[in-house]
């Protein structure tokens, strides 16, 4: 008689009175950063975020969590998720519990309307295969434009990148705070490029359009979200984009891809200015 298998474990995001218990693990596994950083993090990122955790025998083993930046893409606002601390106790490892809680968060995301999230990969072998692709390297802005208020950055950026995360009270409040708790430390480096990976493909195709007005019908392939399995129409019209999912097939087929190969052809045309660590 075979052994019954483990049923698999279920995520869940831990309300806000219980965020600060994924802090032991946060230590654990980022031992580099500095209690006062910690400390930063966990008085700041986690009032609005979300930890999204898989508890085995009484203890948080595994976590990631979505910090929420709004972003400004072609000149349009829209809300977006930057990934980090994606991280797993040594003991419980190679479990498959980093899947469970990306395929769990990137679903829930999707189900939000959310076009896209964000992260700095420790590795790229690690987020490839769940469509994650390059979009960027890491881009310091001058200090000069650091003393700006959020309204004079917004401008600079605007000016020079089309995707970037957009300047307000709570970003600078954050950012203030950050760099205290940095005080003294050196920035390491070598600072990874980021990746993106699309999570819902209308909203995101809706953001970017081709120079020239015309329609193209996509079928798009995910292997994580079912609701992106399906054919598009996205359209540009006197330099605005309009996308929709098509109930059947269409006539005509022009792209055929998976969603990571449509964020390649998407993020390829932008022109990213990102600096944030967290």
């Amino acid at each position: 008689m075979s052994e019954k298998l483990k049923e698999l474990p279920v995520p869940f995001y831990l309300p806000a009175g219980r965020k600060n218990e994924s802090r032991e693990l946060y230590v654990q596994v980022f031992s580099e950063d500095t209690e006062k950083f910690v400390d930063y993090y966990y008085s700041f990122k986690t009032r609005d975020n979300e930890v999204l955790v898989i508890e085995e025998d009484g203890q948080i083993v595994s976590m990631l969590h979505l910090n929420p930046y709004p972003m400004i893409v072609n000149g349009y606002e829209v809300k977006s998720n930057y990934i980090v601390a994606v991280a797993t106790k040594k003991e419980y490892r190679h479990r498959g519990y980093m899947r469970i809680l990306l395929k769990k968060a990137l679903r829930d995301m999707a189900d939000m309307g959310m076009p896209f999230v964000f992260l700095m990969p420790a590795s790229e072998s690690i987020y490839a295969p769940f469509d994650f692709v390059w979009i960027g390297p890491y881009t310091p802005v001058p200090e000069r434009v650091e003393r700006m208020d959020a309204e004079g950055q917004n401008r600079y950026l605007a000016a020079r990148y089309q995707l970037f995360c957009k300047r307000d009270s709570r970003y600078l409040e954050h950012h203030k705070a950050e760099r205290r708790a940095e005080e003294g430390e050196q920035m390491p480096e070598k600072i990874p490029p980021f990746m993106a990976r699309i999570t819902d493909p209308v909203p995101m195709l809706r953001l970017v359009g081709s120079r020239q007005d015309g329609t193209c019908f996509l079928h798009i392939k995910d292997s994580l979200i079912d609701k992106n399995n399906g054919y598009f129409r996205w359209e540009t019209f006197n330099g605005k984009a309009s996308a929709e999912k098509l109930k059947d097939r269409p006539q005509r087929l022009d792209l055929d891809l998976t969603i990571g190969e449509l964020a390649s052809l998407i993020f390829g045309s932008l022109k990213c200015g990102l600096s944030e660590m967290v």
